[in-house]
This record gives C-alpha cells, structure tokens and sequence, in this order.
C-alpha cells in the first residue's frame, strides 16, 4: 500500500512535466514566430512552475528506489 500511494504521487509529476514542456515549446515557438510579448511573458511565468515540477518529481522518485531495493530484494533470490 506504501509503495502504490508513493507511486501515485511520483507518477503526477512526470505527467504534468511532460505537458507543461510540450505547452513551453509551443509558447515559445509562438513567441519567435510572432515576436508577441504576451507569449514571451507566458513562457517566462510558466518556466518557474516547470522547474518545480521537474524538482519535485526527482524528489519523490528518490523514494521510490529505496522502496524498489527494500522491498523486492528477496525477489531476486529467485
């Protein structure tokens, strides 16, 4: 149960980084093609949250290679 909910929470993270890179490109991409500075102001604001998320996620998957080694050792054994 431990390992699922850690998995969970680990898993939100890459899912919403993914995104929020697809969503950076496209903004600014838009932004060298048009030279509009609302795109510009788009990426700059989205980039700190981009930072975050990507921190977080390595954060939670630190956890998740310790439970990998606790808990499925013995199954090596086999």
């Amino acid at each position: 149960m431990q390992f699922a909910l850690t998995a969970i929470f680990h898993m939100l993270w890459p899912v919403l980084t993914t995104g929020m890179g697809i969503y950076l490109v496209i903004v600014e991409g838009l932004w060298l093609k048009t030279r509009n500075p609302d795109y510009y102001l788009h990426a700059r604001f989205w980039s700190k949250f981009y930072v975050l998320n990507f921190g977080i996620g390595v954060a939670t998957g630190i956890p998740m290679e310790f439970q990998f080694g606790t808990n499925w050792a013995p199954s090596r054994k086999l």
